[in-house]
């Protein structure tokens, strides 16, 4: 199978998880006079909203990175990237808990803000283990790409593992915490990049 062919699946499947996001933001069912309240009271939908559009759409470039440096693929890589896909189509239904049970409290907000980050921590050691495999098959690899660099560049995944990670915990003290915390993870990541290509 051609790299090309294997991106273009992927983007499908990105394109799918981030638009069915939106599904997830409803109007509200509330007597006359009352949207303008019920609207604002939904304030946790929009978070979670806002951070998971932005969590798929960071990992959606970094997977282009990512695959930017890759000259061919093999089956394990092609199962590897299809368990990532299979975890990150997955984000809207964590979001949509979220949406649903953070304004009510309690111990539904809490279990739906751990499954958010359960979810995130699975996507991170999907991330890793594509990137390792990668790396540890030089064949796969593009040869302008500094392989020592690239390794260097393995902690970042490890990074992210432990931010998804804390908002298991976090989760039990303050469910709308993770959905921050979940943000500033994705705005790390918008920063943070792979080695440059030597051209």
């Amino acid at each position: 199978m051609s790299k090309g062919r294997v991106e273009a699946f992927s983007d499908g499947v990105f394109a799918v998880a981030i638009t069915i996001l939106v599904f997830n933001v409803r109007a509200p069912n509330v007597p006359s006079g009352q949207l303008w309240h019920a609207l604002g009271a939904q304030w946790p939908t929009y978070a979670a909203y806002v951070a998971s559009f932005m969590t798929i759409g960071i990992m959606w470039i970094n997977h282009h990175a990512m695959f930017e440096r890759i000259a061919r693929v093999d089956r394990p890589l092609l199962m590897l990237n299809l368990l990532l896909l299979m975890a990150i189509v997955l984000v809207p239904f964590p979001t949509q808990m979220m949406g649903d049970f953070i304004p009510r409290g309690g111990a539904d907000a809490r279990a739906a803000a751990t499954v958010y980050g359960a979810l995130g921590v699975t996507i991170a050691i999907f991330y890793g283990l594509l990137w390792t495999y990668a790396l540890t098959h030089p064949i796969l690899l593009i040869p302008q790409l500094d392989a020592a660099a690239a390794l260097g560049a393995s902690w970042r995944f490890l990074f992210g593992f432990v931010m998804y990670l804390a908002c298991i915990p976090l989760a039990q003290v303050s469910p709308i915490a993770v959905v921050f915390l979940l943000a500033a993870a994705a705005i790390y990541y918008a920063f943070e990049r792979l080695p440059e290509i030597d051209t």
